[in-house]
């Protein structure tokens, strides 16, 4: 599950939240020049989706075991490799107005001056 954390860059000051944590039905991509962030539904990448789901050694958390345990056995897809996924969904979520590529491990920044320079507090709001 997701969460808002207040972070403070310490370049310029600003205080600002940045989405962090895991999500069981999206990815949260971020540019790796600005820092905008991009969703990314499994609904929208299903196949690339299921592939991935097929080559985990488990299941891809515990809210999902079900569905993936079905995946594993009856999907006829081949499975691929994490670094095969973050590519194949980095290539779908294409690149970021400011000519940034979205990449799944990008850090988070500063949305007044993108700097990765920041230090996260405490959580302030859960998203469910």
């Amino acid at each position: 599950m997701g969460r808002a954390v207040e972070a403070l860059c310490n370049e310029c000051g600003h205080v600002f939240s940045v989405w962090s944590g895991e999500e069981i039905t999206f990815h949260l991509l971020r540019c790796d020049r600005c820092g905008e962030t991009k969703q990314i539904l499994f609904d929208e990448i299903t196949d690339l989706h299921f592939r991935y789901l097929k080559g985990l050694p488990g299941p891809y958390s515990g809210v999902t075991s079900g569905r993936d345990e079905w995946i594993k056995e009856d999907y006829d897809g081949e499975p691929i490799s994490e670094e095969e996924y973050y590519r194949g969904v980095e290539a779908f979520a294409g690149r970021c107005d400011c000519k940034g590529a979205y990449k799944m491990e990008a850090p988070p920044r500063c949305p007044k001056c993108h700097s990765s320079n920041i230090e996260e507090g405490k959580s302030s709001e859960s998203l469910d």
